[in-house]
């Protein structure tokens, strides 16, 4: 009983100071030195259709939306706006009442986030605090880091450091601080980052041996248009960057695995060790690729919609714009099924040499 109690505090001194976090959030106006207008009513005054050359309608709809100044030196006060607002809503925003917008050059910009944005943190870190108690707020703590890695890189990479060499380190730095986070400083952790970087590197060698000797054929970077440096100075570093949380959760499930098998029975045999890891591997090997698959395509899936729209085929727009995502899913897939002999035997050589409990 007294656990009992002890776990509902230590639970609710988080929901608490999350919630006190959000209350502030939502009040911060005061922060901000662009004005921010809180809206208390939206009044549709026009309704207009335009058409595309393929006879798709697209409403258009004039709006009148009154509200209060929350901020600066114009607080308190009422003003209105005229506001388009289109069916589709592809380059405006729809808003309700109740919502709050930034007001520049004297027409609404765009919507104030930060509140719901705060509010899907805090539901994350709540859930995973409810899942993984203290270990799982560690893992937020860990992501945090990696943030601020991410950023340091992006900074030394506008200072002319080359974003290669800045991605391999951040790798390594990923690598060492989230597997330490989670699993403990003990041999199965060692096994598992030592992995996860012979695995990158090996993947790294790999993708820029095929991608030379292909001279970038089959690959098209239409998606990468806006950017202002060569694609090809972008393209090995995201392939690395975006197979390295999957070869990190591969790495650390099979030496998980090895070194519970050790743990309970000393004697184990090596051909056990090797039959029990594969068929591990066989389990997360479809449902970790199936993950990358989803992740690159839910970060296509508008552009593609919209293009199907506008008259696009499906072999015309895969062919010519998703060849870049398939791309990141093929090295990715590689990644992950390459990591999983290698961290077996890794762990396995770490393993037999000492206690799985350093």
């Amino acid at each position: 009983m007294k656990e009992i109690i002890n776990n509902r505090i230590v639970f609710i001194i988080p929901l608490v100071l999350l919630i006190l976090i959000n209350i502030f959030i939502y009040n911060n106006d005061y922060l901000y030195k662009t004005p921010i207008l809180k809206i208390t009513s939206i009044k549709t005054t026009e309704v207009e259709s335009y058409y595309n050359n393929l006879g798709i309608e697209e409403k258009h709809y004039q709006k009148e939306i009154k509200g209060i100044i929350t901020n600066t030196k114009l607080k308190g006060t009422i003003k209105k706006y005229d506001y388009e607002e289109t069916y589709s809503s592809v380059v405006t925003d729809k808003y309700q009442v109740g919502d709050k917008v930034f007001i520049k050059s004297n027409e609404i910009d765009n919507l104030k986030r930060d509140f719901y944005l705060s509010i899907l943190i805090s539901i994350f870190i709540l859930m995973i605090f409810l899942v993984g108690e203290f270990k799982g707020l560690l893992s937020v703590f860990s992501l945090i880091f990696n943030i601020i890695i991410f950023y340091i890189g992006l900074e030394l990479y506008f200072k002319g450091i080359s974003l290669l060499f800045i991605c391999i380190i951040e790798s390594i730095l990923f690598s060492i601080i989230s597997l330490y986070i989670a699993g403990g400083v003990n041999l199965k952790t060692k096994s598992a980052i030592i992995s996860t970087i012979v695995s990158t590197i090996i993947l790294l060698v790999l993708s820029y041996s095929v991608i030379k000797i292909t001279n970038y054929k089959g690959i098209t970077f239409n998606e990468l248009k806006f950017l202002t440096v060569p694609p090809e100075d972008i393209i090995i570093p995201e392939l690395l960057l975006g197979a390295l949380g999957a070869i990190m959760d591969v790495s650390i499930t099979i030496s998980s695995s090895i070194a519970e098998l050790i743990e309970k029975n000393k004697k184990v045999k090596q051909e056990v060790l090797v039959k029990s890891s594969k068929e591990i591997g066989k389990d997360i090997m479809s449902t970790m690729t199936n993950v990358l698959f989803f992740t690159y395509l839910c970060g296509g899936l508008p552009f593609f919609v919209l293009a199907l729209r506008n008259g696009y085929s499906v072999y015309h727009y895969i062919t010519n714009n998703l060849s870049l995502e398939l791309t990141r899913f093929l090295t990715g897939s590689i990644g992950i099924i390459m990591t999983i002999p290698i961290a077996t035997f890794i762990c396995i050589k770490l393993m037999r040499r000492g206690d799985t409990n350093e």
